[in-house]
C-alpha cells in the first residue's frame, strides 16, 4: 500500500520530503494524512468497487462549487496533479486523489445547543444542495432507494445467501427482522417518486463534520452523493441524533429548530419518515454485505447498524405521535 501512496504523492508533488500518518476516520477508502513542504493534505485510495471515475468527477464538481459559493461550512477540495488531473488511476485498478486538509475536531452532541447547531448545519447543507440540478451532471450516483445497486457485490442473490448462511454469529431474530424489512420495502422506490428529489450527501453524521469553537465549520466524506429523495438527508441525520441521544425529545426538538431555520419540508415528505428510515438502514447493511464479499471485515459494523435499525424502528413506532407533532410544528412550510 505504501508503494501506491508513493505513486500518488509523486503524481502531485515533484519534490520534498514527506510524512504519512493514519486518520481516525474512513472505513470505505484507504485514507492518510500527508505532510509535505510544510502543508497538510488528505490522500485517498478509493475502494475500486464503490468509486468510479464518474463518481470522482461528480464529487469534485460539487465540492468545488460549494467551496466557491457557500459560507456556512468548508469542504475538502480536489487538488490537481502535475498534469492537471483531479485523480490518478493506479495499476491495481483503483483511483487515487489528494484533497485539501480541513482544520477542526469532531463536534460533540451532548447538549441541546449542540443538537441545534447540528440541525442548523444539516438543514443549511440540504438547502444549498437544492441548487445542484441533475440536468447539469451526466452521472447522478446511486439512490439509496435502489438497494441492490449500492454495492456491485450486494446483489439480491448474495444478500439472500448472506442471510441464510451468515459468515459470523448473528441473532436469528435480528436476521429475520432484517429479511422481513427488505421484503416490506422492496418496490417502494416508485412510491417515493412523487416526493421532491435533489442531490443528497447520505452521511451527515457528526463523525463526518468538523467543528471549531463549538461551531460546525467543515463537512467531509462526499463518497455517497447521489440524486435521491430530498427528505432522506434529514431522515438520516435525525436517526443519528435519536441514536446518539437515546431518544431525547429535548435534543430532537433542538435539532429540528436548528434544521428548520435553514430548510422546510412538506407534510407529504414527513409522512414518509419511517419508510425512508428503513431504506437508509437497509442500504447501509447491503453496503456492508458487499464489503464482506470484497474481502473486508464487517462484523462489528454490520451488527452495530442492524441493532441500531431495530432500536430506531421500534422507537419511531412507539413515539410516532409525539415525533410527528414536532416535525409538523417545526418543518412544515
Amino acid at each position: 500500500m505504501n508503494i501506491l501512496f508513493d505513486t500518488l504523492i509523486r503524481a502531485y508533488f515533484n519534490h520534498g520530503e514527506y510524512n504519512i500518518t493514519d486518520v481516525p476516520f474512513g472505513q470505505t477508502n484507504t485514507t492518510k494524512i500527508l505532510e509535505i513542504d510544510g502543508h497538510k493534505y488528505i490522500m485517498r485510495i478509493y475502494n475500486k468497487y464503490t468509486k468510479s471515475i464518474e463518481g470522482i468527477e461528480l464529487e469534485s464538481e460539487i465540492t468545488t462549487t460549494l467551496d466557491s459559493n457557500v459560507d456556512l461550512f468548508e469542504v475538502p477540495i480536489f487538488l490537481r496533479t502535475l498534469t492537471n488531473e483531479k485523480y490518478i488511476e493506479l495499476e491495481e485498478g483503483s483511483l487515487g486523489a489528494v484533497t485539501t486538509f480541513l482544520q477542526g475536531d469532531v463536534p460533540q452532541l451532548f447538549s441541546e445547543e449542540q443538537a441545534r447547531e447540528y440541525g442548523r448545519l444539516v438543514g443549511g447543507f440540504s438547502d444549498r444542495f437544492r441548487e445542484f440540478s441533475l440536468d447539469n451532471h451526466i452521472y447522478g450516483g446511486t439512490s439509496f432507494t435502489k438497494m441492490y445497486d449500492i454495492h456491485p457485490l450486494a446483489t439480491s442473490q448474495s444478500i439472500r445467501s448472506f442471510v441464510e448462511n451468515p459468515p459470523f454469529p448473528l441473532s436469528r431474530r435480528l436476521l429475520a427482522f432484517y429479511s422481513d424489512l427488505i421484503g416490506a420495502v422492496e418496490g417502494s422506490g416508485q412510491t417515493l417518486e412523487v416526493l421532491p428529489h435533489q442531490f443528497v450527501h447520505h452521511d451527515l453524521l457528526i463523525y463526518n463534520l468538523l467543528a471549531q469553537n463549538n461551531k460546525v465549520t467543515g463537512v467531509l466524506d462526499f463518497d455517497f452523493i447521489s440524486w435521491d429523495v430530498a427528505f432522506m438527508e434529514c431522515t438520516i441525520s435525525l436517526n443519528h441524533l435519536i441514536h446518539e441521544s437515546e431518544g431525547s425529545f429535548e435534543m430532537i426538538e433542538s435539532f429540528l429548530k436548528g434544521y428548520s431555520s435553514e430548510r422546510k419540508h412538506s407534510s407529504q415528505e414527513i409522512e414518509h419518515l419511517m419508510l425512508l428510515t428503513q431504506i437508509y438502514y437497509i442500504s447501509v447493511l447491503h453496503f456492508y454485505i458487499g464489503q464482506h464479499y470484497a474481502g473486508t471485515t464487517v462484523e462489528h459494523n454490520f451488527i452495530f447498524i442492524l441493532q441500531q435499525l431495530e432500536r430506531n424502528v421500534q422507537w419511531l413506532h412507539q413515539n410516532e405521535y409525539q415525533l410527528q407533532t414536532l416535525l409538523y410544528e417545526h418543518l412544515v412550510h
